[in-house]
Formats: C-alpha cells, structure tokens, sequence
C-alpha cells in the first residue's frame, strides 16, 4: 500500500494514514523521502498500523531483524487517542491493554505538513531517528 499511495497522499498533504491489517500496533518514519537509518525529510505522513479484525488473534511474529522505517512495534491489543491542539499539531498516544494502569506505551506529535512547508527549521537527532522541529 505504501508504494502505491504514498506519492498521492504526499501531493494532497496527508498529515497521518492510520491503517489496519493485523492484531498488533507499529508505527513508521515518514517514508517518502527515507534513508534507511534515519528519516531525513519528514514532510510526508506518519504512518500509523493498528491491528483490525480480520484475524483470530494477537500477531506475534515480525519481520527479524526490524526494518529500518520501523520506528515502534509490538505485538499487543490496545488503543489509540489522537489530540489535536491546534489547527497544526496533533498528539498521538498508543496505550497497551494488558497494563494495570494507563501508560502510554508509544506516541509522536503529528505535525501539519502545509506548516512543515511554511517552516524549514529543523534539528536532526540522528541518535533517536526522530527530527526535533524548532
């Protein structure tokens, strides 16, 4: 689907693609200008799998070693909880089910990207494959 999509969804300025295929949560870099250690162009959209009911049960087997543009995943049920701030930003947070408590297990802060477009400032963590947006 990414390679199918992924320059449609970039020319309409699609800021998240929430998809569902398995019983199981992974999230990954923004993929379309990607190298494979660390993402360095994110003006495209946060990929986001969250498991769906089309199969039995919780998926345990990934792909080994882990792909590069997988920042995240494990093999869990849970929720999601999308904020949106402001017309800019939105936080996205992936709770685990079998916790005790609620923790927030993963989660990324999406970023607009018509105001990625308007702003080039940006600081490269190479260390934690994520870009700090200053």
């Amino acid at each position: 689907m990414r390679k199918a999509m992924e320059e449609t969804l970039y020319v309409a300025h699609v800021d998240a693609v929430f998809a569902g295929h398995v019983h199981a949560y992974e999230r990954f870099v923004s993929s379309l200008f990607v190298r494979f250690n660390f993402c360095y162009c994110c003006k495209n959209s946060q990929h986001v799998k969250i498991y769906m009911g089309n199969r039995e049960g919780l998926v345990k087997k990934y792909i080994d070693p882990q792909l590069s543009i997988s920042l995240f995943r494990e093999a869990s049920f849970g929720h999601g909880q999308l904020q949106v701030s402001n017309d800019t930003h939105a936080l996205w947070s992936w709770y685990r089910n079998d916790d005790d408590e609620v923790v927030v297990v993963d989660s990324v802060w999406i970023i607009s990207l018509l105001s990625n477009l308007a702003s080039e400032k940006k600081e490269l963590n190479k260390e934690k494959d994520i870009l700090l947006f200053v």
